[in-house]
């Protein structure tokens, strides 16, 4: 078995790291075992490796898996550095290491400023990994163990010990260059671009980046790596142009001789390029993707040097396959997937459809000044065309939208960045602002944020059938431009439309496998969404029960609609009929003013005339009922003394039963024991219970129970909530009828799919998902 099949097979055997559950690595160690001993007994030394390596692999990810398993909850005061600040405007977070190399997610909560690479002596209530998890939307306990977190931890007591070891350079570099920019508008763009640092980026900045799809600029990244390495090695090949010119001018055989063999060495440009390289990222403190582009660069260096010709996907199977066997758990970063699948969407564009290619069936002269202008204007565009038509799949796995300026922001802007202002930075860097540059700096970032501004409010969240369509005609695009490219579009033609709408209704094929009927508990964290998702032809409908929290005022307001509930239904192409609201606490009303703005045509029903997003809602009342598809609602509460109030509370929670085909549900909200046995009995025995007031001792009483005999209770809590819900008591009580309790605090998003024959439940966290996804 030769290297390169060697790296394939190692990178494809550690792809199940992705999704093998906890229980599981346990078998794939043993089985690495016995192929080594195998291995051995007929001397196969390659494969040997290859299965110690797998072996190792899944042994250091089991470690780190079963380590934060053992990690309680408990409270103490100790001293923590802080290694990484992650926000500090609007709110602060940070990363920080206890004395004994805990690395710990910290919610600052604290007067006390935070700063970099200081010591604390804080009180810290630590806690295991844990976060909401709803299917595709953003999943922060994977991103914990990316970054090897290993707890949570709250800080609402620190003190800075001013008796600590000094801060290291680059610290000091960053707080003298925060100190020489406090004044500047666009400061935290230069902390971004000069030292990786995006704490101090300003939201709105952050906002037109990424919805120009630009923001690969902002944060120093393998393209910064390579653009400083490249323009250090064509600073050293001028210089040796100079000495070149100078050595032939001056007497002397021995000078001219020492000028020929230092000055111009060809490994000089090729080191000198290494060396800035690293000092930049240095500057980033070494981060995951620095590391990654530096690794890149130094294995391109060592196979020039060493005057070995691989090909670009030979050193970039080896590449990857040599950052796995440093740390496997790099398998969970999105920044590893985007920067790797950048780079193969660039081979593959650079191998398929060469620019020569391109340029030798242009209309273009081969000589003259404007024609070389003419040349670089079309590498330009055809590396934007090639990013934009193969990278696609990828940009809508990880951001789900695409901008329809893209194209026109990065053609404009990426020359800007890369030729103006990230080598601006760096003179301003080397130079301790000597020339007063970053003014200069701060001008020329303002003028890129006045061009890409206009082009920002134009993003455009995709559903997957959008998705889908797209991919199809750049697959289209593709398939023309490589049969043009070989002179076989009059073969190729027919072949080409077959695969065309092949692919496309490849999209349907999936859509008709989905369940007709779904219940969807969302894990909102304290708080309540529910959604009954029904399909009809192509189209996808949904009825909301409640819609999650809202916090913040103002431009700091948020709510669960946004982060969890409106990306899921866009993706899914989920159009909303109708939304109900039990009552009118912020955790179960938070979101209705989000999701009305996002469906305006949805009809409101509420159990008090509370307006919301100026909208008069119908009532909900005993008797009423409505039909959506194959779900039947009924309300069995509030009865007509109560309904209509003003602003509804616990008590005038609206209880809905829902009948889909031969099963049974019942929707409570934040209903009582006071109220149950007024409707309970009228209701009689059902299949699924949302468990009234996430748990609490006020609510699910014996006659609840007892009248409607549920199989499934589903709790909607968040995990380590400060009134420590579902109740004790309660769960007791739920256990003496043995009827299975399902807790998003556990068990994530909870989704059961209907249809004639049965049910099936599914949940995104547990035994049996992922092992980064279980209950830590």
């Amino acid at each position: 078995m030769n290297l390169d099949r060697f790296c394939i097979l190692f990178c494809l055997l550690l792809l199940p790291l992705l999704w093998l559950p906890l229980d599981c690595f346990s078998m794939v160690i043993s089985i690495s075992a016995a192929f080594l001993l195998l291995t051995i007994f007929c001397k196969k030394l390659s494969w040997g490796i290859l299965f110690l390596i797998i072996l190792v692999s899944f042994y250091q990810v089991q470690k780190i898996a079963k380590n934060a398993q053992n990690i309680t909850a408990y409270q103490t005061n100790a001293k923590v550095k802080i290694t990484q600040i992650l926000h500090d405007t609007d709110y602060q977070t940070a990363i920080g290491q206890l004395g004994n190399g805990l690395k710990l997610y910290l919610k600052w909560q604290t007067k006390e400023p935070l700063k970099l690479e200081k010591s604390y002596q804080a009180n810290l209530k630590i806690r295991p990994i844990s976060s909401r998890l709803n299917k595709g939307n953003f999943n922060k306990q994977q991103w914990y163990f990316a970054n090897h977190i290993k707890g949570i931890a709250t800080v609402k007591q620190a003190s800075v010990l001013e008796k600590t070891t000094e801060q290291s350079i680059r610290t000091q570099w960053l707080n003298n260059v925060k100190s020489q920019t406090k004044n500047l508008a666009t400061q935290g763009l230069i902390l971004a671009l000069g030292f990786g640092e995006r704490a101090w980026l300003d939201n709105q900045h952050w906002h037109v980046f990424k919805q120009t799809a630009t923001a690969h600029l902002i944060a120093i990244s393998g393209l910064h790596i390579g653009l400083v390495a490249w323009l250090s090695f064509w600073l050293i090949k001028l210089l040796q142009y100079g000495i070149l010119l100078f050595s032939t001018q001056i007497s002397g055989q021995i000078l001219s001789e020492i000028c020929k063999k230092w000055g111009l060495s060809y490994r000089l440009p090729l080191l000198f390029g290494l060396s800035c390289a690293i000092g930049y990222a240095f500057l980033a403190n070494f981060s995951m993707p620095t590391l990654r582009a530096l690794l890149a660069i130094s294995m391109v260096l060592a196979c020039q040097l060493a005057r070995r010709h691989y090909t670009p996907m030979q050193l970039w199977w080896r590449i990857i396959a040599l950052l796995l066997i440093c740390d496997p758990i790099t398998l969970l970063s999105s920044s590893f997937w985007l920067s790797i699948l950048a780079v193969l969407c660039l081979i593959i564009w650079y191998r398929y459809f060469p620019l020569k290619q391109i340029i030798a069936l242009l209309p273009l002269k081969n000589t003259g000044q404007s024609n070389k202008i003419m040349h670089f204007i079309v590498a330009l565009v055809h590396l934007q065309i090639g990013i934009l038509l193969l990278f696609a799949p990828v940009q809508f796995y990880f951001f789900e939208g695409i901008s329809p300026y893209s194209f026109v922001a990065n053609l404009s802007i990426v020359p800007f960045y890369s030729l103006i202002i990230v080598p601006m930075i760096l003179f301003s860097l080397i130079t301790n602002n000597m020339l007063e540059t970053w003014q200069i700096t701060d001008y020329l970032l303002q003028i890129s944020l006045e061009i890409l501004t206009p082009l920002s409010h134009n993003w455009m969240t995709l559903s997957q059938y959008q998705q889908w369509q797209i991919l199809t005609l750049n697959f289209a695009v593709l398939m023309l431009l490589y049969a043009w490219l070989n002179q076989k579009i009059k073969v190729w033609w027919r072949y080409i439309t077959f695969i065309t709408f092949l692919f496309n209704g490849a999209f349907y094929g999936y859509f008709f496998t989905l369940p007709k009927a779904q219940w969807i508990t969302f894990d909102v964290g304290q708080g309540l969404a529910n959604a009954l998702v029904y399909r009809k032809g192509l189209q996808t409908r949904a009825i909301l029960y409640d819609t999650g929290g809202s916090w913040g005022k103002g431009k700091a307001q948020n709510s669960m609609a946004k982060l969890e509930i409106l990306p899921y239904l866009k993706r899914n192409d989920i159009e909303v009929e109708a939304i109900f609201l039990s009552h009118d606490d912020r955790d179960h009303s938070g979101g209705v003013t989000d999701i009305l703005k996002a469906y305006p045509k949805a009809r409101l029903i509420s159990s008090s005339q509370q307006k919301y997003a100026d909208r008069q809602p119908e009532i909900c009342i005993e008797g009423k009922q409505w039909q959506f598809g194959d779900f039947h609602l009924q309300s069995y509460y509030p009865k007509p003394s109560q309904a209509g109030v003003f602003r509804s509370k616990n008590a005038n929670s609206c209880v809905i039963l829902v009948k889909i085909y031969d099963f049974r549900l019942l929707l409570t909200g934040d209903i009582t024991q006071k109220q149950e046995p007024y409707f309970a009995p009228k209701i009689g025995k059902i299949d699924f219970l949302q468990v009234p007031h996430h748990g609490s001792k006020t609510s699910t009483s014996y006659t609840l129970l007892n009248y409607t005999q549920p199989k499934f209770v589903m709790i909607s809590t968040g995990r380590w909530n400060m009134w420590h819900l579902p109740n004790k008591n309660v769960i007791k009580r739920l256990k003496e009828r043995n009827i299975q309790v399902l807790d998003t605090a556990k068990v994530g998003m909870i989704a059961v799919d209907f249809d004639n024959n049965g049910y099936e439940i599914k949940i995104t966290k547990g035994k049996e998902r992922a092992w980064y996804n279980q209950l830590f």
